[in-house]
């Protein structure tokens, strides 16, 4: 099972505004690169809420892979470890092999 934030918060104009949910992304990576790792969680959970409501299976792969990249950057490998796996899932479905490899290298780099 994943592991994400709660984002029960998340009002019905959030949930279907593609800015929001691309200002969800950018700011998870940010607090990333910032070691503010708690909320880039945060803003993770909040984005794949929204791309699990529009069904954006590519945007979707790439958020767990951020996902990832975050729990690897906290040392919960195991979460990171599922997250790189659920993005992996979906670039296979997808018939995207170098998205698999960008998730499977960065797996390695860990």
């Amino acid at each position: 099972m994943r592991k994400i934030c709660n984002s029960e918060n998340i009002s019905y104009t959030e949930e279907y505004n593609p800015k929001y949910g691309m200002s969800c992304y950018g700011l998870a990576e940010i607090y990333r690169e910032k070691n503010q790792l708690q909320v880039a969680l945060d803003y993770h959970s909040k984005y794949i809420a929204i791309l699990n409501k529009i069904d954006a299976k590519y945007d979707l792969a790439e958020a767990y892979y951020q996902l990832g990249l975050t729990y690897q950057k906290m040392g919960e490998l195991q979460n990171s470890e599922e997250n790189f796996q659920e993005a992996i899932q979906l670039f296979e479905r997808m018939g995207a092999p170098k998205q698999v490899e960008k998730v499977e290298k960065a797996m390695k780099s860990g």
